[in-house]
């Protein structure tokens, strides 16, 4: 930027602060003026209500004074024809301006006044038409006492009057003399706005120099940044392909969906995982997993814990086992801890068999029944070398669907609570429409209108709403028995135990 540029745009900034201030100031002291002026025109409007109920009040005493001095009724026309019709008029409008000036503390006066007017009419007028000779001495004396009392209350509302405009008077002096002040003031740092002004114009060489310097460090740390960053990016992108999710199996008796989402849009590469993989018999394999931390080193891990998985279930299928193995392995090489569900569904029993390390709990889903979270516990993976998990046994029915998932779902605000409740509200909108893919509704229907903050995976494995041939399933008490014929055990040439349909249940899992 010139020497010229810099000095001018803080001069001219302060300028354009001064001219403000000034165009405040006069707007300010418009505001002002007209706000006296309009008070003023008001209080004059209730004063001349004031004077005009008097004049009123007094034309009624001297005609019905006339009266009663010469009897001659030519007196009491103003007072019959039309004086108490526009002293109440004069009254209400009295009352309309005090209300319209806010000079609420006249409004007593005036209601005095106004009962003092009554009362004279009452007291004085009327007995004095009615019977001119009888008591007027009396009747007199009775008059003067409330004309007195009227005038003194027309006499307060008129020192209110009075106060007030000495207030809005006041008041207008006082802006005056803050909008002096304010030109003083303006005036003041306008002078030194030009001595800083002056002082600039000889350091900006210096300014310009140093700038350059700092520009050209900055230019070359950001080509430093955008060098680790593309280099981090390819890292991330030939990563993202090693460690893809494998394709969900296909079978008639199972429907799978599954949606992933990393934290990072910039690396779109972190530590959430699901797997599904087909074992013999149409069952097949689940497990679902949380690396913590984000970025490389956690799809590292993630993709060593995958494969662990894949090794102990060659072994065991039996849940608890696999999660016991894949914990020795990940402690003898020290990986990071790792939260996951492991699993398998079976469709010819709608059995699922499952051992959770230290993650949040699956979701069922069943026809007629709302989404439940199902019993969750043990310690997460990597953390202690002995550390046992447990397996759970659910026997569930046709149409069910488990739900699985990562902390993400649940955890994107403070309250998980709120998180929990509206996952399952999502699996309960997702098992009402079965023919959209289950898990990215639940992840639409969450997400809508938030950010993700978290890696978010999310994976549903349901049974075949069309019941298993040979199973029977009580939707009461969610029980199952087999009918038909049973293969002998070790018909298939393996030893294990034959299930329906004479296919093999591996050990652990044989009932």
């Amino acid at each position: 930027m010139a020497p010229s540029a810099r000095g001018v745009l803080p001069t001219a900034s302060i300028s354009i602060v001064l001219i403000a201030l000034f165009v405040a100031a006069g707007f300010f002291t418009h505001g002002y003026v007209l706000t006296a002026a309009t008070t003023s025109e008001r209080l004059y409007t209730v004063r001349n209500d004031a004077a005009r109920a008097l004049k009123l009040q007094l034309d009624e005493e001297t005609g019905i004074r006339g009266y009663a001095a010469t009897r001659d009724r030519s007196f009491l026309d103003p007072y019959r024809a039309a004086a108490r019709g526009r002293l109440e008029s004069a009254f209400s409008r009295l009352g309309s301006d005090l209300a319209t000036s806010r000079l609420a503390a006249a409004e007593p006066a005036l209601a005095d006044a106004r009962a003092t007017s009554a009362r004279w009419n009452r007291e004085v007028a009327a007995p004095t038409i009615a019977h001119p000779s009888q008591g007027a001495h009396r009747v007199e004396k009775r008059g003067k006492e409330l004309m007195d009392d009227f005038r003194r209350d027309l006499d307060s509302i008129d020192g209110l009057l009075e106060r007030r405009e000495s207030l809005v008077s006041e008041e207008l002096r006082a802006a005056i003399d803050r909008i002096t002040v304010l030109v003083i003031v303006a005036g003041i740092v306008s002078s030194i706005v030009a001595l800083l002004y002056a002082r600039q114009q000889v350091r900006a060489a210096e300014r310009i120099a140093a700038g350059e310097r700092q520009a050209e460090a900055e230019r070359r740390e950001r080509a430093l940044l955008q060098g680790a960053y593309e280099a981090e990016k390819h890292i991330a992108d030939s990563l993202q392909t090693a460690f893809s999710q494998r394709p969900l199996p296909s079978l008639e008796t199972l429907r799978f969906s599954a949606s992933y989402v990393p934290a990072t849009e910039e690396t779109r590469l972190g530590g959430d995982w699901y797997d599904v993989l087909a074992l013999h018999g149409d069952r097949v394999l689940f497990t679902i997993g949380d690396v913590t931390g984000h970025g490389i080193d956690a799809a590292v891990t993630m993709n060593r814990a995958r494969q662990s998985f894949v090794s102990a279930a060659l072994l065991d299928v039996d849940p608890g086992s696999v999660l016991a193995r894949v914990n020795a392995d990940m402690v003898a090489r020290e990986d990071r801890l790792v939260t996951a569900v492991a699993g398998v569904a079976d469709p010819a029993t709608y059995e699922f068999v499952y051992a959770i390390a230290g993650h949040p709990p699956p979701v069922l889903a069943e026809p007629g029944r709302p989404p439940r979270f199902l019993e969750c516990g043990s310690l997460p993976l990597g953390g202690i070398p002995e550390a046992q998990y447990s397996t759970r046994r659910l026997q569930s029915m046709p149409g069910a669907t488990l739900v699985l998932y990562t902390d993400g779902a649940v955890e994107h605000s403070r309250d998980v609570i709120a998180g929990e409740a509206l996952l399952l509200e999502a699996v309960e909108h997702a098992a009402e429409h079965p023919e959209v893919e289950a898990a990215a509704w639940i992840h639409r229907e969450i997400f809508q209108g938030r950010s993700v903050g978290d890696d978010v995976a999310i994976l549903t494995i349901g049974f075949s709403a069309e019941p298993t041939l040979g199973l029977v399933v009580s939707a009461d008490s969610g029980r199952a028995r087999l009918s038909g014929r049973v293969a002998p055990a070790g018909s298939d040439g393996t030893g294990d135990k034959a299930g329906p349909r004479g296919f093999a249940l591996p050990r652990g899992l044989a009932s």
